[in-house]
């Protein structure tokens, strides 16, 4: 064999494990309802979002700005699913951490539509003073009278757990105590991954289609459906703690 043939024989091997790990996953949660539900409604959300980013014209500048953090928030989740399903649960929290952040920012930018430009426009240090994360939380959690600080508690967890180089975060890539190299299969990281994804990213879609621009009957119909169906969802799972409109997020 060329030597130069390892590497891709190398990367074929780990993309067949990482197929075969996918397949396991959806076989998995196929067997259990809990699962296929949280399944079911990060599908119902991608669908909603997909409807506004790419289906609905949008009417102004500002509009097109949030359907750019639409099609972010639509490949987080993408990236995310592809990645647990094929056994990288701490990277796939990663892109968890993302979408809340993103979200974060959409739900934001809702309730303050004259910042929108003023975002755009922003120097890096304009945006590390003004829309810094910490900043964008601590606005959303004054706007709804939030004093716990459960959105702080939320993004730091995933940070520290997966977007972070940490020791606690080793937990995410070990089982039975040991540390896992590439991929594998873990019931229990993969039914943490799906509630979390499941709830953050379904909440997302929430916020993003609060409110568009013009007559669209289309989009109005989807809209209509997936909240339909998320709330159905959520009251099955979170009630009364999941949010049943954009000016929530646990």
């Amino acid at each position: 064999m060329n030597s130069n043939d390892r590497p891709r024989d190398n990367l074929e091997t780990l993309h067949a494990e990482e197929e075969r790990l996918r397949d396991a996953s959806l076989k998995l949660i196929g067997t259990r309802e809990d699962l296929r539900d949280h399944l079911a409604i990060v599908h119902e959300a991608m669908n909603a979002v997909f409807a506004f980013t790419q289906e609905h014209v949008h009417g102004s500048d500002d509009e097109l700005t949030l359907q750019l953090l639409g099609i972010r928030l639509f490949n987080d989740a993408a990236a995310s699913i592809k990645l647990a399903l094929s056994g990288y649960y701490q990277k796939a929290f990663v892109h968890v951490r993302d979408i809340v952040e993103t979200y974060f920012l959409v739900d934001y930018l809702r309730s303050n539509p004259d910042k929108i430009a003023l975002w755009k426009g922003a120097t890096k240090k304009q945006r590390l003073s003004d829309f810094s994360p910490g900043r964008i939380r601590d606005a959303l959690d004054k706007r709804d009278g939030y004093t716990a600080g459960m959105r702080k508690a939320t993004y730091d967890l995933i940070s520290e757990h997966a977007s972070h180089a940490t020791y606690r975060g080793f937990q995410m890539a070990s089982q039975d105590g040991l540390g896992k190299l590439g991929p594998f299969m873990d019931e229990p990281k993969l039914q943490a991954w799906l509630e979390e994804m499941a709830k953050r990213f379904g909440h997302a879609a929430i916020v993003l289609l609060s409110d568009f621009e013009g007559l669209d009957p289309r989009l109005d119909a989807t809209r209509a459906h997936y909240l339909a169906a998320v709330n159905a969802w959520g009251e099955k799972y979170y009630e009364p703690s999941f949010p049943k409109g954009p000016g929530a997020a646990g």
